[in-house]
């Protein structure tokens, strides 16, 4: 009986370890993920390369360099022994280097600074025992005539071997037989350089008749230099190294050894502009080191301390940086391009800032001006800029891009933490690409540089003009249902509070009409799968207490109505609510650290990561297409023409996961393709955001940067990124409600200088709700309190707006502190002055903190 009951035990164990293993694997399983590679293919084809001829020049245009290139526009030099180049603006006579020209009188600037400021590439790298270092080609590659210049269609390709190749004291054998040594170097040596070699080689105390090198002599720098000498003049090859060590059993050392890498890079004139690329896929690394980063011509275009002008960086809305602004103290700037990615330690620890929504950034020196556009690799790439007078006598501007991801791993020890820097193994394989283009006289601003850009995005299609609007877009969100903490019996569980049904949501729409206002835009928040932070969308499950699917459909008809739209709001790559649709273990993205990547909102009061607020999964982008695919499926039941993105347009995070790495330049293939399938089925698509890759897809942009971060280190914000998209997109900032500034005067200025159409966010119900759970930012949401004050100012904003919607933005001035000009293509102006007093600027007089329309326009 006991051996049965033994039996009966061992199969019970048996079945739970097999029905936790299968349950485990359910579990795990997750959804199914997509063909990386098809989204990380490179789409460029590599340039055929030959001889490099330099053309005819007898123009001296730029002295001391020879002509590569030339087209109606630019001519294209280089420095056939600095490998330096230079773009002619054939037209205005300038010309722009892409190194300073008096280096070596740069009294501020370090030796490696020197370096740097003579270098066109600086990798960042880490070797295997986490040690980071820096190198550049100019020292480590153009001093050591370890470069290869070709020829390429319009342009030249230069391949950089990057380090120390040599092998040093390892071109010696470290074991030589007697006999080999007699015959291959002591006599092909006269007898005083014999003897000199042959002292410093002994023979094997166990084995006369083999020489092993005396290493303590041989490594002095003046022995070694001898040595090599001799073993050059007697003829000794690397095959006779080789097989002397491995003859004799020796190790040999390598120049792999040390930090050495290979990169090309491609300079190629085409029309206006100048293409520089690195094929990331060439790079080539020695064993043990790995680069984190690539620096690309961080002096191209350099102004010096006498010169005037500014640095564009896309920092938020855009900002300035005065050349010799004098800031040495503050920081330098460095942003990630499409903000920073949140599957980064940095993002974990917090920070309040405006993202780079643009991948471009420029400077102007007198009457002429450079402007870059980032074409390829921008999800990797970083944007910096510095003045002169802390590293150097220079103002820079230039891109990085981090080919790895990159993480610290924190090892606690008692009281002490060490932090070790990890790096992925895999690499990014896509393609890095620039686009500098060149701009003179009243072109050379950052006006000219917006409609530079925006001319570009419109010719890709990236950009349509707007249809005729007769009143101005009018946003609301509305907030439909929140989840807080409940308890029934002392037992706490999470609960749904309803803040506005469908049906107050109509009624919310019908006295926004009766307060006067036309062409309302609603974006309906937490509507379905458990309200505003709702489970995975691979289904959609309205939510009932909202109301029916006939009620959404019926307030969809009311706006269409009122000459307005629904815009339903999902989210994707934020994860907010678990359920059996999502496995973390296959579906959530993972750190560096091969963590799953579970983050908490950030609280700006405590200034940290919030964990009472909740937390959230980042959707791993290999798993996007699937939930995209489902979502578009699910949300047919409803017949809706449109939805919006609550993270698209906004959000993009890399996957580090071992095996399956996706970086965030692939992910951002990932999301457009996604972007296009879901315009396909919906084409009235709103974004929040408006990252660059995803302006191709919507209609409607919400959230769009209306100032920069004021980094300290910046001068002035501009309105560079609506100066592109006016014209071509609908656009609204920040919910007015929501933000630190309440007074609506500030915000009717504000508006008016970025052509925005007012946003607001809404609820039913009070937002005294909210207080004591994770939603408590949304402070001020009773729409009630502002329907009043809302309807004034969308009545001013419409009055001078409106007819303007089609228009582009084709000035931007500002005309003293506190006192801006706008200028539109239909010669309309606008002044705004946010100043207490009222100012009299180009015959023009405007009351304080007021506003003045004139110009030639309608």
């Amino acid at each position: 009986m006991k051996r049965k009951t033994k039996w009966y035990a061992a199969l019970a164990c048996a079945g739970i370890i097999a029905a936790s293993a299968f349950a485990y694997r359910l579990y795990a399983k997750g959804a199914p993920a997509a063909d990386i590679a098809a989204f990380a293919r490179s789409d460029m084809k590599p340039a055929a390369a030959n001889e490099l001829t330099y053309m005819a020049d007898g123009s001296n245009a730029v002295p001391g360099m020879k002509l590569v290139a030339r087209t109606d526009a630019l001519a294209l030099y280089m420095n056939p022994d600095t490998t330096e180049i230079a773009v002619l603006n054939r037209a205005s006579g300038k010309a722009w280097h892409s190194n300073p020209g008096d280096i070596g009188s740069d009294a501020k600037a370090s030796p490696f600074e020197k370096d740097r400021l003579a270098a066109q590439v600086t990798l960042n790298y880490r070797d295997s025992i986490g040690t980071l270092g820096a190198i550049t080609n100019f020292t480590d590659s153009i001093q050591r005539k370890q470069f290869k210049a070709e020829g390429i269609e319009n342009g030249v390709r230069i391949t950089y071997t990057i380090g120390d190749t040599s092998l040093g004291i390892d071109a010696l054998p470290k074991r030589i037989g007697k006999k080999r040594f007699e015959e291959k170097v002591l006599g092909k040596l006269d007898k005083k350089t014999a003897d000199y070699v042959s002292n410093r080689y002994y023979p094997l105390d166990d084995n006369p008749d083999v020489l092993e090198r005396l290493d303590t002599e041989v490594s002095r720098a003046l022995v070694l230099k001898r040595m090599l000498d001799a073993f050059a003049k007697a003829g000794y090859t690397p095959e006779d190294l080789k097989a002397d060590n491995d003859e004799n059993g020796a190790s040999g050392g390598s120049a792999s050894a040390k930090p050495n890498f290979t990169i090309p890079i491609e300079y190629r004139l085409s029309g206006d502009s100048l293409l520089v690329r690195v094929p990331v896929k060439d790079i080539q690394e020695s064993p043990g080191y790995q680069i984190r980063s690539v620096e690309l011509l961080d002096f191209f275009g350099a102004a010096g301390q006498d010169e005037q002008g500014y640095m564009l960086v896309p920092d938020g809305s855009g900002s300035l940086i005065h050349l010799n602004n004098g800031k040495t103290g503050e920081e330098v700037y460095a942003q990630r391009v499409y903000g920073d990615d949140e599957n980064d330690n940095s993002k974990r620890r917090g920070q309040i800032a405006e993202a780079a929504r643009l991948p471009v950034f420029g400077m102007k020196t007198g009457d002429e001006a450079w402007f870059a556009t980032i074409e390829k690799g921008e999800g990797i790439a970083s944007i910096n800029a510095d003045i002169s007078g802390r590293k150097n006598s220079y103002n820079s501007a230039y891109a990085s891009f981090a080919i790895r991801g990159e993480d610290e791993l924190e090892l606690y020890k008692g009281n002490k933490v060490d932090e070790f820097q990890l790096l992925t193994d895999d690499r990014f394989a896509g393609d890095i690409q620039l686009r500098y283009d060149f701009l003179s006289g009243d072109r050379a601003s950052y006006s000219g540089m917006a409609a530079l850009y925006r001319n570009n995005l419109a010719k890709e299609g990236v950009l349509q003009p707007l249809k005729a609007q007769e009143q101005l877009p009018f946003y609301v969100d509305l907030l439909g249902a929140v989840d807080i903490r409940k308890s029934f019996l002392g037992v706490p569980y999470k609960g749904l509070m309803t803040m506005t049904t469908i049906g107050q949501a109509s009624q919310i729409a019908k006295e926004i009409q009766a307060a006067g206002v036309s062409n309302v835009q609603m974006r309906y928040v937490g509507w379905f799968n458990e309200g505003i932070d709702h489970t995975i969308p691979e289904t959609v499950k309205l939510d009932g207490q909202l109301g029916s699917k006939s009620d959404l459909s019926r307030l969809a008809a009311q706006l269409k109505d009122m000459g307005g739209n629904l815009y339903p709001d999902v989210a994707f790559q934020h994860v907010l609510r678990e359920n059996h649709d999502f496995k973390p273990a296959s579906d959530a993205a993972r750190f560096v650290t091969r963590e799953q990547a579970l983050l908490q909102p950030y609280d700006r009061a405590l200034n940290a990561m919030n964990a009472q607020w909740g937390s959230f999964y980042l959707l791993s982008p290999a798993k996007l297409p699937y939930f995209v695919d489902q979502f578009v499926d699910s949300y047919k039941k409803y017949k809706m023409d449109s939805v919006a993105l609550r993270d698209m347009g906004d959000t993009l995070t890399a996957d580090y996961r071992v095996n399956r790495v996706v970086f965030r330049d692939v992910a951002k293939n990932i999301v457009t393709d996604q972007l296009g399938k879901i315009e396909k089925s919906y084409p009235n698509v709103m974004l929040t955001g408006g990252n660059q890759y995803a302006l191709k897809y919507a209609d409607r942009l919400l959230n769009v940067p209306m100032a920069s971060s004021a980094f300290s280190i910046e001068d002035e914000a501009v309105p560079f990124y609506e100066m592109v998209v006016h014209g071509y997109k609908e656009y609204a900032g920040a919910p007015i409600n929501l933000d630190d500034e309440q007074d609506l005067t500030y915000h009717l200025l504000r508006s008016l200088e970025y052509g925005a159409a007012p946003h607001f966010f809404w609820s039913y119900e009070s937002s005294s709700k909210l207080k004591l759970t994770a939603y408590e930012s949304m402070f001020s949401t009773h729409y009630s309190d502002w329907l009043g004050d809302a309807a004034d100012l969308y009545g001013k904003l419409n009055s001078v707006l409106a007819g303007l919607q089609r228009e582009t933005i084709t000035e931007h001035a500002r005309l003293k502190p506190g006192v801006v000009k706008v200028g539109y293509s239909n010669g309309t102006s606008i002044y705004v002055n946010y100043t207490d007093q009222p100012v009299a600027v180009q015959d023009v007089r405007i009351g304080a903190k007021n506003f003045t329309v004139g110009g030639d326009g309608p």
